[in-house]
């Protein structure tokens, strides 16, 4: 186990925002929370995987709705999150061993990460998604056939539930989205309370120390005066997708998510071309001249030339972006992961093309 520092977790939030995709939440309230809990001088431990006893307690802390939601002040000076967590523990009576983080993203992280050091637990260095995603069913437990339930539901405004079966990921996620529209904020929930024996085998290892060394990639490059772009890609193993100015973009609440999509311009070595982006939440899918580039589960980022990650609904008409590209965690690359998060999940009758058979580094 290790103890990280206010760069180390600079860093951690940073890599997450590149690997949400678009989504994960809006870093910036992210580290709100985390810097909350650092000013108070709680300590965040980051616990590798073998390290998590094998019969403790690790469920996942997260919010739940769409990133343009209204801002509601809590009744919770914790937040949602970790009431979610402290809830759903009561009910199970049993004390959690650790904390896990749901996905990759600038808050969703953050909001594992300050519910860990507020409740001085450790945070584990894996994640169920290696990624952001849109929606509770799109984790590598439900690939693997691991329960959600029970889980809890704690809205901003003092109401607390406890679901102890679900006949599915798919209908957990209907019941939480559900809640977060009807009251069009963001939503708490605590879900899958996995034991350490299954979960070591059971999400993406060593998650946040990767997201942790592309932050520090950017950052470095920033500091060295270096194209950070390059060094992200070098450090990730990335693609380099598209450098464009975009010229329309559009999105809407629907259903507790947000919808859009931009279109670019290219620029430089990109010139005479365009780009469109599609998202729910995260980037789902781009073309590139009217034909798919890449789509999930394979990951698409956005930043501005000077690597600072994008989220959406934040990409904006007449400024320049960069969009790279990410391979997806094996897991989602089998059968049952494409059938939950892939061609079939956008609705496209189409074969999924991993994104280095159309990309080379």
């Amino acid at each position: 186990m290790i103890e990280l520092n206010e760069e180390d977790l600079h860093d951690l939030i940073e890599g997450c925002t590149v690997l949400g995709t678009g989504g994960g939440g809006d870093p910036r309230e992210g580290w709100r929370r985390i810097k909350e809990e650092l000013d108070k001088g709680r300590k965040f431990r980051l616990l590798k995987l073998s390290e998590v006893p094998a019969d403790g307690i690790v469920p996942m802390p997260y919010f739940v709705g769409s990133l343009s939601g209204k801002k509601v002040k809590s009744v919770y000076s914790e937040g949602e999150a970790a009431r979610s967590f402290i809830l759903l523990e009561e009910y199970m009576r049993e004390e959690f061993a650790a904390v896990i983080s749901t996905e990759l993203g600038g808050a969703n992280t953050a909001a594992a990460l300050a519910t860990a050091a507020r409740l001085n637990r450790p945070i584990v260095d894996g994640d169920p998604a290696g990624r952001s995603v849109p929606g509770l069913q799109h984790s590598t437990y439900h690939i693997l056939g691991i329960d959600i339930a029970p889980f809890s539901v704690v809205t901003p405004y003092g109401d607390e539930l406890v679901v102890p079966r679900v006949k599915d990921d798919f209908q957990a996620e209907r019941i939480v989205r559900s809640i977060a529209a009807a009251i069009q904020t963001n939503v708490g929930v605590t879900s899958h309370p996995v034991r350490g024996e299954k979960l070591r085998d059971s999400v993406v290892k060593n998650a946040l120390s990767h997201a942790m060394k592309l932050g520090r990639a950017l950052r470095e490059a920033r500091e060295e005066q270096r194209d950070p772009i390059e060094a992200l890609l070098k450090e990730g193993n990335g693609f380099l997708l598209f450098r464009g100015v975009v010229n329309s973009a559009s999105w809407k609440d629907q259903s507790g998510f947000t919808i859009g999509e931009f279109v670019m311009e290219g620029v430089e070595e990109f010139a005479s071309e365009n780009y469109r982006v599609v998202y729910k939440n995260e980037n789902m899918i781009s073309w590139r001249n009217g034909e798919v580039d890449v789509m999930v589960p394979d990951l698409i980022s956005v930043l501005t030339p000077e690597g600072f990650p994008v989220t959406n609904p934040h990409v904006k008409k007449g400024r320049e972006y960069i969009v790279v590209g990410f391979s997806a965690p094996a897991l989602w690359r089998t059968k049952k992961g494409l059938e939950i998060f892939g061609p079939k999940y956008l609705g496209l009758d189409t074969e999924y093309i991993p994104i280095e058979k159309k990309h080379r580094r």
